[in-house]
């Protein structure tokens, strides 16, 4: 399946010598994923924006969720924007309004292409 990811680290592991590492030379991600809510009226999207609402993937402990997957699995950039409630923290910048949130709406008018792809 597909999956909305935060980009941290893109690296390209080097083994040591004499020694086999199925991932050597191949780039590799980490990511923090995030999940899709669904929505009180049963749909994926929020009924207002009719954009999916997505909200940081955790472990039971609260830690955030990261996975490591090889770079070529990535299809698609996407374009996540901060989801507010009644007003927005007056602490949140250009430089941190990705961090701090926890909620989070999947923007899909973007870009035509990605519209399209999950209209």
């Amino acid at each position: 399946g597909h999956a909305v990811v935060q980009t941290h680290l893109i690296m390209c592991p080097v083994s040591p010598r004499g020694t086999v590492n199925p991932f050597a030379n191949h780039f590799l991600i980490y990511v923090q994923r995030f999940n899709i809510i669904p929505q009180a009226n049963g749909s994926a999207v929020e009924r207002t924006t009719g954009l999916h609402v997505l909200k940081r993937a955790t472990h039971a402990s609260g830690s955030v969720l990261g996975e490591i997957f090889p770079l070529d699995q990535i299809r698609s950039y996407a374009h996540v924007v901060p989801r507010f409630d009644r007003t927005a923290d007056n602490q949140l910048t250009t430089s941190n309004s990705i961090h701090f949130p926890q909620s989070f709406f999947l923007n899909k008018y973007f870009d035509k292409d990605f519209f399209y792809a999950i209209s």
